[in-house]
């Protein structure tokens, strides 16, 4: 009797079908994928090898993925498989929908088919489950579009000699535990796929490399095993179709006989009962070469149909996580393309006081906001008033008719707009030269502040009040940065930091002044108590003012860089001039004034000795600053050289 004659045709038996697997895909695959997009990936369409997951203790036949898929290695479990999978990210939609589906798949099965041929599949069976994954997520939106795909070779037609039966017909459950136990010491790439036997009422357990080596000699007693992740029990889940496929290529013998094949399923305990046994046969085509090369396994959808699925996460999402990772999207689209440089995480987690809670505080505020700034405090001693909301983008009319306090309605404005960010107002005035009215609470307050801030703005809307916070800043070398506006102009400065006591370092917002700071809140009339400016310079003062900032922190030596370092965001210079009625800005560079009233060696000096001590005698003696600097001596020459005063008689 020749080969032709053994092969089963299909008017003989039934053909045997297999459970195609369904896909699974947790939403923490997801969101590790959008970091990694985000991150790393950027506009490199990267392929990348993932791990996909079953179960011979599930019922569904689902491949599941997960944020550990992403991992090295595969996350280990004792009831669940894995399987080799292949991420491939498109970056548009277009090129998704035209990317040729069929050339992808075969691509991906002839490298199965190869490592069945090659003896790779053989030496680690965990090589037969293999899987792809095409998407494009939309990441604006949280949408995600994908599709599975599960090679396997269709080189034949397979039939089923006798009706499937239960695991427990040919062995006892004494026997089964014994198999179970044996199973679990195998390696874990040879647990999806192995044989057993038993002779001598002893159960012998062999990989599959073992078994076609002796396959010859063997075949008549052993049982082919798998583990199955389905329930059907007339048809067996999709990884034995790869495993038949195997098998034909490593025993061509096979073709022959009938193959007895268990189909593993449940928990370990429930093998016995639940494990199906199938008598199996190749068809009667038994020469493959015509379309051993063909591939299947695109997953269909809901529908039924061949075609794609599709996901959004923005449902199920924390609303406030949502407005963090939007925000954080928009800053890291910067990274793809304009400024691969750019550092995001030393702006995220640079901490800001706003000294001012005004106009300038309010768009200051914004600006860190969009730059991702995840902590913001706001310091100010004053409430809402009706001409505040059309120029201070943080008040509404509402907080005029409560007469909310400026700092904690800022702060909440600002949760209302990102609920991620870390935003707290404090009810502080800020105590100033030549004003006897001083808080020494609200001093340690403020000087607290400073401390646990990286970044201080001094926002104020007077030269004195400015004084503390910049000898603070100085005292504990913070970056601090002063906005101040005029009419139609403005001012930016960085305040100097020096890197040791000796060197030269840039000046402060006092280090151009020869007059000490005096009391500029009397006597004045209307127009001068209000903030009077183009309603637009505080906008553009504010935006610069975060920008050069921004650029700063970008620079290896943060504060203490020169005014003519540069970073990845180009300059940083010292201090901005800028003439709304010419639309131009003048960049200028000054040192330090060794006789500063706010900055110099020998106020630092008093200070830490003595702060408090030092700062009662600045609020109550105007003179003392001038005094303690030599500042008093530019006063006496200035007197020197005025002209004395001529008579008429002079003159004629």
């Amino acid at each position: 009797m020749g080969d032709a004659d053994l092969c089963i045709t299909s008017n003989e038996k039934s053909l045997l079908r297999f459970t195609p697997f369904t896909s699974f895909v947790n939403s923490s695959f997801w969101f590790k994928f959008t970091d990694l997009k985000l991150n790393h990936d950027m506009l490199n369409e990267v392929t990348r090898h993932i791990w996909g997951y079953y179960s011979h203790n599930d019922r569904t036949g689902s491949l599941m993925v997960d944020c550990s898929s992403f991992n090295k290695e595969y996350d280990n479990c004792i009831s669940r498989s894995y399987a080799h999978g292949y991420h491939i990210n498109t970056n548009t939609i277009e090129k998704f929908k035209n990317l040729d589906k069929n050339d992808l798949l075969t691509k991906y099965g002839l490298q199965l088919l190869n490592d069945m041929k090659s003896g790779e599949a053989v030496k680690d069976p965990s090589k037969l489950v293999v899987f792809l994954l095409l998407t494009f997520s939309d990441l604006k939106k949280y949408n995600f579009t994908y599709w599975f795909a599960f090679p396997a070779i269709l080189d034949s037609s397979y039939y089923i000699c006798d009706s499937p039966k239960s695991l427990e017909t040919f062995m006892s459950p004494d026997k089964v535990r014994t198999l179970s136990e044996f199973h679990k010491k195998l390696p874990e790439n040879q647990k999806a796929f192995f044989c057993f036997s038993i002779k001598n009422s002893e159960v012998v357990l062999k990989t599959i490399e073992e078994f076609v080596a002796n396959a010859e000699t063997i075949f008549d007693d052993f049982y082919i095993a798998f583990l199955d992740p389905t329930s059907l029990e007339h048809i067996p889940g999709w990884p034995l179709r790869n495993l038949l496929s195997l098998l034909k290529f490593e025993v061509p013998a096979i073709r022959k006989k009938p193959l007895k094949v268990v189909s593993m399923r449940g928990e370990y305990s429930n093998w016995h009962s639940r494990s199906v046994v199938f008598s199996i046969q190749y068809s009667e085509q038994c020469n493959y070469a015509s379309n051993e090369n063909k591939i299947i396994g695109w997953e269909k959808n809901s529908k039924g149909k061949l075609s794609p699925r599709m996901v959004n996460l923005a449902t199920d999402m924390d609303p406030a996580k949502l407005s963090s990772r939007a925000v954080d999207l928009n800053l890291k689209l910067v990274k793809w393309r304009l400024q691969p440089d750019l550092d995001l995480s030393v702006i995220k987690n640079a901490s800001c006081l706003l000294l001012g809670a005004g106009t300038l505080g309010c768009s200051v505020a914004r600006g860190l906001l969009a730059w991702g700034v995840e902590k913001i405090t706001f310091v100010d001693s004053g409430s809402v008033s009706y001409s505040n909301p059309a120029r201070q983008s943080l008040y509404t009319f509402s907080d005029c008719c409560k007469s909310t306090s400026k700092a904690p309605a800022a702060a909440s404005a600002l949760k209302l707009i990102h609920p991620g960010v870390l935003a707290r107002g404090e009810i502080i005035r800020i105590s100033m030269p030549g004003h006897s009215e001083y808080d020494m609470n609200d001093v340690h307050r403020i000087t607290q502040l400073v401390k646990s801030h990286d970044v201080v703005f001094l926002l104020t809307d007077s030269r004195e009040s400015r004084w503390l916070p910049t000898l603070l800043c100085s005292a504990f070398k913070k970056i601090a940065i002063t906005i101040a506006l005029g009419y139609e102009s403005y001012v930016i400065l960085r305040h100097g930091i020096p890197s040791d006591e000796t060197e030269t370092k840039l000046g402060c917002y006092f280090c151009n002044d020869v007059v000490a700071p005096g009391n500029s809140q009397t006597d004045r009339t209307l127009d001068q108590q209000c903030t009077v400016t183009r309603p637009g310079v505080s906008n553009i003062a504010a935006s610069i003012g975060v920008e050069l900032l921004v650029s700063l922190l970008q620079h290896s030596e943060k504060g203490i860089a020169t005014g003519s370092d540069t970073s990845c965001l180009g300059k940083i210079p010292h201090s901005i001039r800028g003439f709304i009625a010419d639309f131009e800005n003048i960049l200028l560079c000054t040192p330090a004034f060794n006789q500063c009233i706010a900055c110099s060696p020998i106020v630092i000096k008093e200070y830490l000795q003595d702060s408090d001590g030092f700062l009662q005698k600045v609020f109550c003696d105007i003179k003392y600053l001038p005094n303690l600097t030599a500042l008093s001596q530019y006063e006496l020459i200035d007197d020197e050289l005025e002209f004395p005063e001529m008579s008429d008689e002079d003159c004629s």
